[in-house]
């Protein structure tokens, strides 16, 4: 292929202007070397140097090679190397070509895929059957999704989290990177051990999975101290047809989870169903609600009263339960009902009563944030 049609080729696949360039082959290794010292290296000839791509083309002669370039903030990584395995399928770089993609090239365009898919939000689209690890989609998987804060996994090696989440599962996995975000998909077996291991069996599954979450959350944050990564789970899926909408549901379950409660780490659908009909609720109706309320939120932006509510929800409004957890005497917390109840005319220890505080608690968040 010449280089003006791969540069066309690229550029109607990725939607990203290329360069096209010919160093002397000093200047190139000058390059390479000086990549591998700021930006980890290069990766099948592509380099990331200060805030651009590079992807080697073809050594032209022995003394020049022909390269791509592109703007490193118009892409992301796991873009680049896409890039990059496009290009390499392409030409003879002087290394003998691998009889098959490996597990990280495999996991990136099945990554780029589902982007795709949810780009068009076309949610029940099947893997195409060019695709390497559709075979490996066919079986009951139950889906993770792992994203850091502040792009903070960026740095995180593919190969690194790979070996790290095996140890953990014990087992075959698929770690699919999609975009900054990373979807993990371990088999039903896992969920079948462990349902083994329970005394309570699968009544007691969601708890098994909450367990399993936190243990990997755990296990990540350990690794990556500083990383703050977040933690979402998904119900099993059965067949590569469901994978688009898993991930769609995923990052929605982090959304959500991150926006009514910014401590928390880790974020289980089943926990959420009250937030998610909250966030669904038009802003104008919403408003209207807040307006009707409005002189509650004195209670709500008090960070102390504020954190004794969502606590005292979390024990089922359980009084002597909120006051250990908050480490507080018990007339300590009656103390604060009984304010919450003079400047609102509501007291929580009533079961409407709660239902509409909180209600107006999740509100109160869900506009402050969104």
């Amino acid at each position: 292929m010449e280089m003006n049609s791969l540069k066309q080729q690229v550029e109607e696949i990725s939607g990203i202007p290329l360069t096209v360039m010919e160093l002397g082959m000093t200047e190139w290794e000058s390059l390479a070397a000086k990549a591998g010292e700021v930006a980890n290296g290069s990766h099948n000839g592509l380099i990331r140097l200060d805030n651009r791509y590079i992807w080697l083309w073809k050594r032209k002669s022995t003394s020049s090679v022909q390269i791509l370039e592109a703007d490193a903030a118009s892409l992301t990584e796991v873009e680049a190397k896409l890039i990059g395995l496009l290009i390499a399928g392409t030409h003879d770089t002087g290394k003998a070509a691998p009889a098959k993609k490996d597990e990280e090239s495999r996991s990136i365009e099945l990554g780029v895929w589902i982007e795709e898919c949810l780009d068009r939000e076309d949610l029940h689209a099947a893997v195409p059957e060019n695709m390497a690890l559709k075979s490996r989609l066919q079986t009951p998987m139950l889906p993770f999704l792992v994203s850091w804060e502040n792009r903070a996994g960026q740095g995180v090696a593919f190969s690194k989290l790979y070996k790290l989440l095996r140890s953990y599962f014990g087992g075959d996995l698929l770690l699919i990177p999609i975009k900054e975000d990373w979807m993990i998909l371990v088999s039903e077996a896992l969920l079948t051990d462990l349902r083994e291991e329970s005394e309570e069996g699968a009544d007691n599954e969601r708890d098994l999975l909450g367990a399993l979450c936190q243990g990997l959350y755990e296990l990540i944050s350990n690794e990556w101290v500083g990383g703050g990564c977040h933690l979402a789970v998904h119900e099993l899926i059965s067949g590569d047809h469901h994978i688009a909408r898993a991930a769609l549901a995923l990052r929605e379950t982090l959304r959500i989870g991150h926006l009514f409660d910014v401590t928390e780490h880790i974020h289980l659908p089943w926990e959420l169903q009250l937030e998610r009909l909250v966030s669904s609720i038009p802003a104008e109706d919403r408003e209207r609600f807040i307006n009707e309320t409005s002189g509650h939120q004195g209670i709500f932006a008090d960070e102390e009263m504020r954190t004794t509510l969502e606590t005292f929800f979390q024990m089922d409004c359980n009084v002597s339960e909120t006051a250990k957890r908050l480490y507080i005497h018990r007339n300590t917390l009656m103390y604060r009902i009984d304010k919450i109840k003079q400047e609102t005319g509501l007291d929580v220890r009533t079961f409407r009563d709660a239902v509409l505080i909180n209600l107006e608690l999740l509100l109160y968040k869900v506009t402050k944030r969104a």
